[in-house]
């Protein structure tokens, strides 16, 4: 089984064209994820699963009864911002799930990585770059709350607007606190690629050797292989 990462105190959320949504679970470790899947009945579902950016103080052990569940879900997010203690710094590089959209999005990463000393300092060295599993890539860290969560996102919006212009495919309207992102680790359903996995791409050598497994029909075993990374604390305040 694949390993995933990045779920702690964090709400996981199961998301699907035309599906109807899973929302507000938590897992404790990586067999976590199956076991709840299988309970969900959700195994044989193109679901891709998600986390939150944000990362909670405490989040409630909701019922699995479906309708007390989603009750009390929608109870708990009227409150969830005030249990905030962290939020990824989250930049999404979004194109099309084609070998052209993903290579241009890969551009724009790179350009970003460059950009970021001037934006962020040496903070910089300790974010990481993750294939999405589908359109593109995300560049992660986590960041504590100094003020507000709302402070925080907004300083990400800052930052996300000055590298625009440069990264076309760099998408600035995913900026709020409730944001979800794929977990790590996680098999995605991709329409062109098939069943890929959120894994790290660290290089330029990374992405030729993922852009050769895409083009190849078997390519399970290549993101069973991969083993995940560490994402770092870094400062934005």
């Amino acid at each position: 089984m694949n390993s995933v990462s990045e779920f702690r105190k964090k709400e996981i959320a199961f998301l699907g064209k035309n599906l109807f949504p899973r929302r507000g679970y938590q897992i404790t470790n990586s067999e976590n994820l199956e076991e709840l899947k299988q309970i969900l009945k959700i195994t044989n579902e193109p679901y891709n699963t998600y986390v939150t950016i944000a990362t909670y103080s405490e989040i409630p052990r909701l019922p699995l009864n479906p309708k007390t569940h989603w009750l009390e879900f929608k109870e708990w997010v009227k409150t969830r911002d005030q249990t905030i203690t962290s939020i990824d710094f989250f930049l999404d590089f979004d194109s099309t799930s084609t070998i052209k959209g993903l290579t241009k999005a890969w551009e724009d990463t790179q350009t970003a990585l460059k950009m970021l000393p001037l934006l962020l300092g040496d903070q910089t060295k300790y974010l990481t770059t993750w294939f999405s599993g589908n359109k593109g890539f995300h560049i992660l860290g986590k960041s504590k709350i100094i003020t507000t969560a709302q402070d925080n996102i907004n300083k990400q919006l800052e930052i996300a607007k000055q590298l625009q212009p440069l990264c076309p495919t760099l998408d600035i309207s995913i900026y709020d606190t409730a944001r979800l992102r794929k977990l790590l680790g996680s098999e995605v359903n991709s329409v062109n690629f098939g069943k890929t996995r959120v894994i790290p791409v660290s290089n330029n050598t990374e992405f030729k050797a993922l852009i050769k497994v895409l083009n190849t029909p078997k390519q399970k075993q290549y993101f069973k292989d991969k083993t995940l990374i560490r994402t770092n604390n870094i400062n934005i305040s």
